[in-house]
């Protein structure tokens, strides 16, 4: 009986999750999933989780690559988590109503040990949204909301800290937990002047007719702020998750990528009957490899996410179709940019450093996170327009 859940499994119907969730609601139980990747329960890393080190941020987040990148850049700018309980992707649409986010936030109000809290989503359904803000309101403690590309106004009216990306949730949080000034992190990590040189230098090497990206992501949350950050100036961005029904690609899998081209490795379209692509990437090397001889093609983006449950170098296989890829579009007379960040602590398994490393030893542009990742490329693609 009076046992926490975690399930990582998916195709459970909504009916099944709202009857498991109510359940476990009323008897103060977490059920966390299903299809919930990522979990740090009492520092034990569950499922896809990262090594992060202990401290007072505690994290409730549907969304499972959006964690890894949250809790991975909270190690990384020194602060530490308490608990972070993950609520499965569906948890706050209107059929769930955000049981499980409710039930965290009560959990992480009550933790002595939590000082801030952190809640990670896509846009709940509107009037969950507003239920939840104003429990969070009413924690006693400071908490930052990033549901991604959410309402920064409705978030700010119940005087919670709003945030413009999952890195600058992270940065808000160690802000936060360490008593400093709050500021919208949107810059890089090497200074403006030094990235926008990069862009500039980099566009100048491509030939003409080389104008869109390609965003090739194992972690569908990335995969999802990466468009949503760089939406604004393309207009139009092609995908198997599409921001705009008119964006769906036809055949993700079988078909060709179409002008600014995003894909989720991790969708239902290719994962059936293989394991998840943090587990198995060569499905998206081999994409890389395909997209780099496109003529049109400018930028390729990527992730790289480790942590417990990853492939154990997941960098290797990256950085070895970024090779590829690089060395053919250099003999067809073209410059291939591959833009990459690297998801993850030095505390884990496959070691940021070293991941890092083997990605820039092939020649990519590596970045601290996949928002400076996205800002570069959006630099880089508006350098080409302005010569075209």
């Amino acid at each position: 009986e009076n046992i926490n859940v975690m399930l990582f499994s998916d195709n459970v119907t909504i009916e099944e999750e709202k009857a498991l969730k109510t359940y476990a609601y009323e008897h103060e139980l977490l059920m966390m999933g299903p299809d919930c990747g990522t979990a740090i329960i009492n520092h034990v890393p569950l499922a896809f989780a990262n090594v992060v080190r202990h401290g007072g941020i505690g994290v409730v987040a549907a969304s499972g690559t959006g964690t890894q990148e949250v809790t991975s850049l909270i190690d990384q700018l020194g602060g530490g988590v308490s608990q972070v309980i993950g609520t499965g992707g569906r948890d706050l649409k209107k059929d769930i109503g955000g049981l499980m986010m409710k039930l965290g936030l009560d959990a992480l109000k009550n933790d002595p040990k939590t000082k801030v809290i952190t809640l990670i989503s896509k846009p709940p359904a509107k009037e969950i949204a507003t239920e939840i803000l104003g429990i969070a309101a009413k924690s006693g403690k400071p908490v930052v909301v990033c549901f991604i590309g959410g309402e920064r106004a409705e978030i700010e009216s119940f005087g919670l800290t709003a945030a413009v990306s999952l890195e600058d949730a992270a940065h808000k949080a160690v802000a936060l937990s360490k008593g400093e000034p709050l500021a919208d992190y949107a810059g890089f990590a090497m200074g403006e002047e030094k990235a926008e040189a990069l862009a500039k230098q980099i566009a100048g090497k491509m030939a003409k007719g080389q104008k869109y990206v390609r965003g090739f992501y194992t972690g569908g949350t990335l995969c999802d702020e990466a468009m949503k950050l760089m939406i604004g100036n393309l207009r139009h961005i092609y995908s198997n998750i599409p921001l705009n029904a008119d964006d769906a690609l036809e055949d993700p899998k079988g078909g060709k990528s179409r002008e600014h081209t995003f894909l989720d490795f991790g969708d239902d379209a290719f994962t059936v009957g293989r394991p998840h692509p943090m587990i198995d990437p060569s499905l998206r090397a081999e994409r890389i490899v395909t997209d780099g001889k496109d003529p049109a093609c400018a930028v390729i983006m990527a992730d790289c996410v480790i942590g417990y449950g990853s492939h154990p170098n997941p960098a290797e296989n990256l950085a070895e179709a970024i090779r590829t890829a690089k060395a053919e579009a250099e003999k067809a007379g073209r410059h291939l940019c591959c833009v990459c960040s690297v998801c993850g602590t030095e505390g884990d398994p496959q070691n940021l450093s070293k991941m890092r490393q083997q990605l820039e030893d092939a020649g990519a542009v590596v970045l601290p996170s996949n928002a400076q990742a996205t800002r570069f490329t959006a630099r880089v693609l508006a350098n080409l327009r302005q010569e075209g």
